[in-house]
């Protein structure tokens, strides 16, 4: 019988652990997307493409008559900071969408960003159904470039929301 090295087999136990904890499990109901300057996640299901209008470069939706949307902008415009940004956003909707009403405003990390907001808010649609949306705008200084992530759905979706800001990653051109 051969003599078992327990030290060994213990150090190669602790390998296998290592290892198995830097390994990300894989994800299916998410679906990474890259569009000019920003990487981020959005829900796999989303897959049909909806039509955007500049600065916006990509649009998601469950199904073509889905009110869910996400849309992202990979190059959202010189801004000197992420709330000049997201000023633009708001002065915007003000404007042009119905009771447009701002729930909550706050700043967020960003990897690459050197400042990142997120504002949630309501409107109503044309069918006087209440909606929730939300912005999240990062920013680089100097460089003055920005990204953005808009989501809007039938009711506020906090892991949703959680899992966009957290992979979000945003890399500013030279």
């Amino acid at each position: 019988m051969a003599h078992l090295d327990w030290r060994r087999l213990g150090v190669a136990a602790a390998l296998v652990g290592l290892l198995a904890g830097c390994s990300q499990p894989v994800d299916a109901a998410y679906t990474r997307v890259e569009t000019g300057k920003l990487v981020v996640d959005r829900p796999s299901g989303w897959q049909e493409p909806i039509p955007v209008d500049p600065p916006w470069t990509a649009g998601f939706r469950p199904t073509p008559t889905s009110v869910e949307q996400i849309q992202l902008s990979g190059d959202f415009g010189d801004f000197v900071t992420a709330g000049e940004a997201m000023g633009s956003l708001i002065g915007q909707a003000q404007v042009g969408l119905k009771e447009f009403h701002v729930v909550e405003t706050r700043d967020v990390e960003v990897e690459g960003a050197t400042t990142a907001q997120l504002v949630r808010y309501t409107i109503t649609d044309n069918q006087d159904s209440q909606l929730f949306g939300e912005w999240i705008v990062a920013n680089h200084w100097p460089k003055q470039q920005s990204a953005a992530v808009s989501i809007l759905t039938p009711q506020f979706q906090p892991d949703l929301e959680r899992r966009v800001v957290d992979s979000m990653r945003f890399t500013p051109t030279s």
